[in-house]
């Protein structure tokens, strides 16, 4: 087809300048979230439902889409789609390449370009069941670009690995291997990270690269250091705290000069702060934990980072979710990989279920098949609130993970036992007595409490 390429193997070779790969768009815990179509040889139907996209770089602007497997899926059967890129910031000569597929039974897309200009064909019929790998020369860039790809006649498609490099090998180039932006997030009160290491690329340049933040909300941000040597380096980026709710950021420059023209090579990422102001009864912590209220709610309001913080979760058990299958699905008895528990003992809304997974070296105290008379009790658990997608459910519903080890969970004592109770609102220690065959905390006033924190004297 004339002007449709396949990428040149000589490409393969220069560092890319912008590069979006939407690989974290899918749930490797329940193929049916949502992120399927494209890359799973699915292109029609019930596909490609996933509203939240997560991708490479947050500048994105989208109308009409949807993620699907490491994908993303531009329009609808009532809509034409746009996707837009962030400035991408080079000079001269450039070489986009991309890879598009049609939806089941479309076939018309279109991409332009905002800052260059090119000769090479810009509209295209695809052919169906089937990636395309196109390759487009772009010229007259004056300081940066964006791309837009849009549906023609309201037709879809898939997009994927959107790239950009500079036309001639020998350019300067700066590029970070962490992408084009650097997230902090926050978990209601609490950081999910203070500092970022930020991996710098630098080729054919003849100077240092600088490094500085440009105006905005710099207070909130701060450098390990404002230059690095010509071939790059590691880069760290502090967050401060004490920032008011909402979006916070400003654009982190990289420059150095191209040792052939001498010319300004730049290279922009975005740093972004998402503060979420959020109503939560606990803070995470052993002595105050979050409740089940308080996981849904940071499950709803958390951003895209990957955090690798534990936090103390607590809440009533009232059964397990069968593996492999979502929470929708009801309650099961009969399951010892994971939890299901809930701020009410009688809870029958799945809307206010949080599922928790049990590591192997604390299933032989917490699965309810060996342990039944955990069903109605209040047991605490320590572990993560997001995977390494930045996905904040398991088994379909706001989840802790990775609960392990005696360190990781409280659970109330079996006859013999020690244990810490739920008592009042927190957890305390108290004597703990056995009267007929029942655990009774006893306070030091003499008030007694039952395993689930009801005073019966």
């Amino acid at each position: 087809m004339t002007g449709l390429l396949v990428s040149c193997m000589m490409m393969a070779e220069m560092s890319p300048i912008y590069l979006e790969t939407f690989n974290r768009c899918f749930d490797d815990e329940d193929e049916n979230y949502g992120y399927t179509g494209g890359n799973d040889g699915q292109w029609g139907g019930d596909v490609a439902k996933a509203v939240v996209i997560y991708q490479d770089s947050p500048e994105w602007t989208f109308e009409y889409c949807n993620a699907g497997y490491k994908c993303l899926k531009v329009g609808t059967s009532k809509n034409q789609g746009k996707a837009v890129t962030p400035l991408i910031a080079c000079k001269g000569e450039a070489v986009l390449t991309f890879r598009v597929a049609p939806w089941e039974g479309d076939s018309l897309f279109n991409v332009s370009i905002n800052g260059g200009t090119t000769s090479d064909k810009t509209g295209f019929e695809l052919k169906q069941h089937q990636w395309t790998d196109v390759t487009i020369r772009i010229a007259d860039i004056t300081s940066g670009i964006k791309i837009t790809f849009s549906s023609l006649y309201k037709h879809r498609f898939f997009l994927d690995d959107v790239c950009v490099r500079p036309a001639d090998p020998t350019a300067g180039v700066i590029r970070t291997l962490e992408g084009s932006s650097v997230d902090f997030g926050l978990m209601g009160r609490h950081y999910s990270a203070s500092s970022r290491s930020l991996h710098v690329e630098g080729a054919n340049l003849s100077s240092t690269i600088s490094a500085t933040l440009a105006e905005g909300e710099p207070e909130l941000f701060q450098l390990s250091s404002s230059s690095l040597p010509a071939e790059g380096g590691e880069l760290v980026i502090s967050c401060k705290t004490g920032a008011s709710t909402g979006s916070h950021g400003c654009y982190l420059y990289l420059r150095g000069k191209d040792k052939t023209t001498n010319e300004q090579v730049e290279k922009r990422v975005t740093i972004m702060m998402e503060v979420a102001s959020l109503d939560l009864e606990g803070s995470g912590t052993k002595p105050d934990p979050y409740t089940c209220s308080d996981v849904i709610l940071l499950a709803n309001n958390e951003g895209t980072v990957w955090t690798g913080t534990r936090y103390w979760v607590t809440g009533y058990v009232i059964g397990s979710v069968k593996r492999y299958q979502d929470a929708y699905d009801g309650i099961s008895m009969t399951d010892t990989l994971s939890l299901v528990l809930a701020k009410n003992p009688d809870e029958t809304d799945d809307n206010k279920y949080v599922t928790v997974q049990i590591s192997e070296n604390a299933r032989a105290a917490l699965n309810v098949v060996d342990n039944p008379e955990l069903i109605g009790k209040i047991i605490k658990v320590n572990g993560l609130l997001l995977n390494d997608k930045a996905n904040p459910l398991y088994l379909g519903k706001p989840g802790v993970r990775d609960v392990r080890t005696d360190a990781h969970y409280v659970r109330p004592a079996k006859d013999g036992e020690e244990g810490i109770e739920w008592i009042d609102g927190k957890w305390n220690n108290g004597r703990k007595i056995l009267l007929n065959g029942a655990l009774i905390i006893e306070l030091p006033d003499g008030a007694q409490y039952n395993a689930t924190g009801a005073r019966v004297r």
